[in-house]
Parts: C-alpha cells; structure tokens; sequence
C-alpha cells in the first residue's frame, strides 16, 4: 500500500521521525506537521486539519493506548503537496482494529484531507493535502 505522490520529478523535502508507540508522543508528529505547513504560510484552517488527520491516525494506529515498540513517521513535501506516512513497528505486531474504529478514521479523514490509504491489519496510515 503506497500513496504515489501526484507529480513526479519535483523536488521534495523528505523528514523522517521515529516516536515511541505512546500517544503522549504523538504531539511532536503533530507539531511537525504543522511546522511543514507554517514554513509554506499555509492558512490555520490548512494548518488544523494536519493535526486532526495526524490525531485520528495515531488513535487508529495505537488504539489510543500505549504499546511496546515504535512508529516510524514520513512527512513528504513538495511544491504542491504533503504526504505523511505512518508505520507501526510494534513488539507484538500490528493492533487489531475494530470495523467501528476503522470506519470513524475513513469518515473524518475524507473532510480532512484530499487522500489517504490505511491497512489496519499492516499498521500502516497515508494520507496527502494538496497545498494549493
């Protein structure tokens, strides 16, 4: 599962972040993320909607608990848009998700962002906001 970025051959800036599987660490993946759309002047509605998209893949992916292991974060950006991926990397594999959990995520992250691609059963989460 990979979101493709949608154009090819631009220059993008590739920021990598491994963070401990805990959700009091998912604040530094949400500063990031609005650090990235603040140094291209994104508006703050922009700049909010990051941080919901980064809140509902992290309460998806840890399950809104802590766990033994990491989640590796790839932040994507270019000219025109940003892509953030998230990967857990956890002691006893992937959580098991819920069909309820997974439906609320697809439900708020369709007004959030313009795309995204989650695997539960992998633990991944892509998503992507055009930044024009």
């Amino acid at each position: 599962m990979t979101l493709e970025k949608t154009r090819e051959n631009v220059e993008t800036d590739v920021i990598s972040l491994t963070i401990p599987a805990s959700m009091q660490f998912v604040r530094l993946v949400r500063i990031g993320a609005a650090s990235l759309a603040r140094r291209r002047g994104l508006p703050v509605r922009f700049i909010d909607d990051l941080r919901l998209a980064v809140d509902e893949t992290f309460s998806m992916l840890l399950d809104d608990r802590d766990h033994e292991g990491s989640v590796d974060v790839t932040f994507e950006i270019d000219d025109r848009e940003l892509l953030v991926s998230s990967i857990q990397k956890l002691a006893d594999g992937a959580i098991p998700t819920d069909a309820d959990r997974v439906q609320q995520f697809e439900v708020v992250l369709a007004d959030l962002v313009d795309r995204f691609e989650a695997d539960a059963d992998r633990g991944v989460v892509q998503f992507s906001k055009k930044l024009v």
